[in-house]
């Protein structure tokens, strides 16, 4: 290992010196915001969670976001590596910054919106398009306050859950996560008062009594389709099933927020205050 990662400095140190940017981003929310900056050209290769947009899915893949896989990022060549600062993969971005290549490192948490600001600030000054970031934090909050001023005139809030499933098992997600924070700006209140996730029972399901579930898209998949979504048990007995009342939202926006908060917020608003 050590041997290839000498071998790659070397290697940078002589090819890099008139290189356009070549960027390997770990995290599906920071590789939308390297598109909606206008540099996804320069994107070089992501990780598997990072699907948005469609062209990122023909891109070769580091690992998961969580167990990168040095090899896969050092053959690449990269000059930057835009990543979060998970502790799992702390000594894989040490070894990157070992083999000279320059690493920006972001906060996942809190995943609030202005910690999307402060990410989106943050890549578009390291990659020289600060204007772009400003106008495109810009445009995001003015779209935010325009669902907040139709939130504040709602007298009752509409209790949510959100399920997300996971390896065949059901989870509730609670306080302190991107989707959280989401329900909250779209005008609902998360019914589930626990920090992050935990398995949950049917009886607590059916007490609990959501107006609006929130499923995600890979749980759909999980399921087998959304007809199967009444196999969840203690689901048919929810007024959010009675009254089809069931939001569809990207994965990618339960634990993190990316440029396309606005579209997920929406959505979610809608849901909760159909017309």
């Amino acid at each position: 290992m050590w041997l290839f990662l000498l071998l790659f400095s070397l290697n940078s140190l002589i090819n890099f010196s008139s290189a356009n940017e070549r960027i390997v981003v770990a995290g599906s929310t920071l590789t939308e915001i390297v598109f909606a900056l206008g540099a996804g050209e320069d994107i070089v290769g992501v990780d598997n969670s990072s699907r948005y947009p469609k062209q990122v899915t023909q891109l070769p893949q580091i690992g998961n976001v969580k167990l990168l896989n040095i090899e896969s990022v050092l053959s690449l060549t990269p000059s930057l590596v835009i990543s979060f600062d998970d502790a799992e993969i702390a000594n894989v971005l040490k070894q990157i910054s070992q083999a000279k290549i320059e690493i920006l490192p972001l906060k996942r948490e809190p995943s609030t919106v202005e910690s999307l600001y402060e990410n989106i600030s943050k890549i578009a000054a390291k990659l020289d398009r600060a204007k772009e970031g400003q106008k495109l934090i810009k445009r995001i909050k003015n779209d935010l306050s325009l669902i907040q001023n139709r939130t504040a005139t709602r007298r009752q809030k509409t209790k949510v859950l959100c399920l997300m499933n996971m390896e065949r098992n059901i989870f509730i997600v609670g306080k302190n996560t991107a989707i959280d924070a989401l329900i909250t700006i779209a005008g609902g209140e998360n019914l589930a008062t626990h920090n992050s996730v935990r398995t949950y029972t049917s009886e607590s399901l059916t007490a609990m009594n959501p107006e609006v579930i929130i499923l995600t898209n890979h749980s759909i998949e999980e399921l087998g389709g959304f007809d199967k979504i009444n196999t969840i048990a203690g689901i048919t007995e929810t007024d959010a099933y009675k009254n089809h009342g069931i939001v569809i939202i990207d994965d990618s926006y339960l634990f993190t927020i990316g440029p396309r908060v606005v579209e997920e917020v929406f959505k979610l608003f809608n849901g909760f205050y159909p017309e």
